[in-house]
Protein backbone atom coordinates (compact mmCIF):
# COMPACT_ATOMS: atom_id res chain seq x y z
CA UNK A 1 0.00 0.00 0.00
CA UNK A 2 2.93 2.38 0.90
CA UNK A 3 4.63 1.44 -1.92
CA UNK A 4 1.50 2.44 -4.28
CA UNK A 5 0.93 5.71 -2.91
CA UNK A 6 4.83 6.58 -3.34
CA UNK A 7 4.44 5.65 -6.82
CA UNK A 8 1.58 7.40 -7.41
CA UNK A 9 2.77 10.90 -5.82
CA UNK A 10 6.00 10.96 -7.58
CA UNK A 11 3.89 10.42 -11.26
CA UNK A 12 1.85 13.28 -9.65
CA UNK A 13 4.91 14.92 -8.83
CA UNK A 14 6.81 14.33 -12.31
CA UNK A 15 3.62 15.78 -14.42
CA UNK A 16 2.95 18.64 -12.35
CA UNK A 17 6.53 19.60 -12.98
CA UNK A 18 6.23 19.21 -16.18
CA UNK A 19 3.29 21.23 -16.79
CA UNK A 20 4.82 24.55 -15.19
CA UNK A 21 7.82 24.96 -17.70
CA UNK A 22 8.81 28.35 -17.61
CA UNK A 23 7.53 30.27 -21.00
CA UNK A 24 11.59 31.61 -20.99
CA UNK A 25 13.19 28.60 -20.94
CA UNK A 26 14.82 28.42 -24.19
CA UNK A 27 13.67 25.75 -26.55
CA UNK A 28 10.47 25.55 -24.95
CA UNK A 29 8.33 25.58 -28.11
CA UNK A 30 4.72 24.56 -26.82
CA UNK A 31 4.12 28.64 -25.57
CA UNK A 32 5.30 30.29 -28.20
CA UNK A 33 8.94 31.87 -29.08
CA UNK A 34 10.31 34.42 -26.73
CA UNK A 35 10.41 36.74 -29.73
CA UNK A 36 6.88 36.61 -30.46
CA UNK A 37 6.39 38.46 -27.30
CA UNK A 38 9.12 41.03 -27.33
CA UNK A 39 8.46 44.57 -29.35
CA UNK A 40 8.90 44.94 -32.95
CA UNK A 41 12.27 45.12 -34.09
CA UNK A 42 14.09 47.60 -35.09
CA UNK A 43 13.63 48.90 -38.76
CA UNK A 44 16.63 48.23 -41.38
CA UNK A 45 17.68 51.93 -41.41
CA UNK A 46 17.66 52.52 -37.36
CA UNK A 47 14.32 53.71 -36.62
CA UNK A 48 12.32 51.90 -34.28
CA UNK A 49 9.16 49.86 -35.52
CA UNK A 50 5.58 51.41 -34.66
CA UNK A 51 3.86 49.19 -31.91
CA UNK A 52 1.29 46.78 -32.79
CA UNK A 53 0.23 46.39 -29.73
CA UNK A 54 -3.00 48.37 -28.20
CA UNK A 55 -3.52 48.94 -24.42
CA UNK A 56 -7.00 48.42 -22.74
CA UNK A 57 -7.20 52.22 -22.70
CA UNK A 58 -6.29 52.97 -26.28
CA UNK A 59 -9.52 50.33 -27.82
CA UNK A 60 -11.95 52.94 -27.31
CA UNK A 61 -10.09 55.98 -28.56
CA UNK A 62 -11.22 56.74 -32.30
CA UNK A 63 -8.36 56.24 -34.26
CA UNK A 64 -9.71 58.22 -37.35
CA UNK A 65 -11.25 61.57 -37.67
CA UNK A 66 -14.24 59.71 -39.82
CA UNK A 67 -14.42 57.48 -36.20
CA UNK A 68 -14.12 60.37 -34.40
CA UNK A 69 -17.16 61.70 -36.22
CA UNK A 70 -19.32 58.75 -35.54
CA UNK A 71 -18.62 58.50 -32.01
CA UNK A 72 -20.09 62.05 -31.72
CA UNK A 73 -23.27 61.27 -33.44
CA UNK A 74 -23.29 57.97 -31.19
CA UNK A 75 -23.44 60.36 -28.34
CA UNK A 76 -25.91 62.83 -30.17
CA UNK A 77 -29.48 63.06 -28.69
CA UNK A 78 -32.55 61.93 -30.66
CA UNK A 79 -34.52 64.83 -31.25
CA UNK A 80 -37.18 62.45 -31.02
CA UNK A 81 -38.34 62.39 -27.29
CA UNK A 82 -39.82 59.21 -26.65
CA UNK A 83 -36.49 57.75 -28.51
CA UNK A 84 -32.80 56.84 -26.91
CA UNK A 85 -29.40 56.99 -28.33
CA UNK A 86 -27.45 53.82 -25.94
CA UNK A 87 -23.16 55.33 -25.58
CA UNK A 88 -22.12 52.48 -24.35
CA UNK A 89 -23.11 48.93 -22.80
CA UNK A 90 -20.81 47.59 -19.73
CA UNK A 91 -22.56 43.94 -19.84
CA UNK A 92 -20.21 42.41 -16.89
CA UNK A 93 -21.77 45.08 -14.63
CA UNK A 94 -25.34 45.35 -16.43
CA UNK A 95 -25.17 49.15 -17.14
CA UNK A 96 -26.24 51.07 -19.92
CA UNK A 97 -25.15 54.68 -20.90
CA UNK A 98 -27.60 56.24 -23.10
CA UNK A 99 -28.78 59.58 -23.96
CA UNK A 100 -32.28 61.38 -24.26
CA UNK A 101 -34.01 64.14 -24.62
CA UNK A 102 -35.24 64.38 -20.92
CA UNK A 103 -33.44 63.06 -18.12
CA UNK A 104 -35.37 61.10 -15.45
CA UNK A 105 -34.86 60.53 -11.85
CA UNK A 106 -32.80 57.66 -10.63
CA UNK A 107 -35.09 55.08 -9.24
CA UNK A 108 -37.27 56.10 -12.23
CA UNK A 109 -38.06 52.35 -14.32
CA UNK A 110 -37.90 52.10 -18.23
CA UNK A 111 -38.58 50.05 -21.16
CA UNK A 112 -36.23 50.14 -23.96
CA UNK A 113 -37.74 48.78 -26.93
CA UNK A 114 -35.75 47.70 -30.26
CA UNK A 115 -37.00 45.62 -33.23
CA UNK A 116 -40.51 44.30 -30.77
CA UNK A 117 -38.65 43.33 -28.27
CA UNK A 118 -38.50 45.33 -25.07
CA UNK A 119 -35.57 45.73 -21.64
CA UNK A 120 -36.60 47.00 -18.46
CA UNK A 121 -33.88 49.20 -17.11
CA UNK A 122 -33.93 51.56 -13.81
CA UNK A 123 -32.12 54.53 -13.61
CA UNK A 124 -28.78 54.40 -11.18
CA UNK A 125 -27.62 58.12 -12.54
CA UNK A 126 -28.37 61.03 -14.61
CA UNK A 127 -27.10 64.19 -15.15
CA UNK A 128 -26.42 66.00 -18.27
CA UNK A 129 -24.73 64.67 -20.55
CA UNK A 130 -25.94 60.92 -20.15
CA UNK A 131 -28.52 59.20 -18.33
CA UNK A 132 -26.82 55.35 -16.56
CA UNK A 133 -29.37 52.41 -16.14
CA UNK A 134 -28.92 49.15 -14.58
CA UNK A 135 -31.08 45.97 -16.00
CA UNK A 136 -33.47 44.46 -14.11
CA UNK A 137 -32.42 40.91 -14.15
CA UNK A 138 -34.42 37.72 -14.85
CA UNK A 139 -35.59 38.94 -18.23
CA UNK A 140 -36.67 36.67 -21.22
CA UNK A 141 -36.74 37.68 -24.70
CA UNK A 142 -34.27 40.72 -24.64
CA UNK A 143 -33.09 42.68 -27.23
CA UNK A 144 -29.26 42.61 -28.64
CA UNK A 145 -28.19 46.25 -28.13
CA UNK A 146 -25.39 47.95 -29.19
CA UNK A 147 -23.54 51.10 -28.67
CA UNK A 148 -25.19 53.80 -31.34
CA UNK A 149 -28.77 51.82 -31.53
CA UNK A 150 -31.99 54.22 -31.78
CA UNK A 151 -34.37 52.57 -28.78
CA UNK A 152 -37.65 53.34 -28.30
CA UNK A 153 -37.35 54.97 -24.07
CA UNK A 154 -40.67 54.83 -22.37
CA UNK A 155 -41.46 55.60 -18.76
CA UNK A 156 -42.63 52.52 -16.53
CA UNK A 157 -43.36 53.82 -13.63
CA UNK A 158 -40.82 55.33 -10.23
CA UNK A 159 -40.47 52.69 -7.57
CA UNK A 160 -41.24 54.05 -4.04
CA UNK A 161 -39.24 55.08 -1.59
CA UNK A 162 -37.82 53.45 1.20
CA UNK A 163 -39.47 54.08 4.76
Amino acid sequence: MQRSLLILSVSFLLTACEGMRSPWASGSSDTGTVAAATPAADKADGAPAAPTTRFSWEKDAPATPVAKAEAAKASEVPKDANKARIVSIREEFGLIALVRADKPEPKTRLLLTKENKGVQVEVVRSDDKMIIVGIIPNQLNVPKLQAGDEVTCGVMASTPAAQ
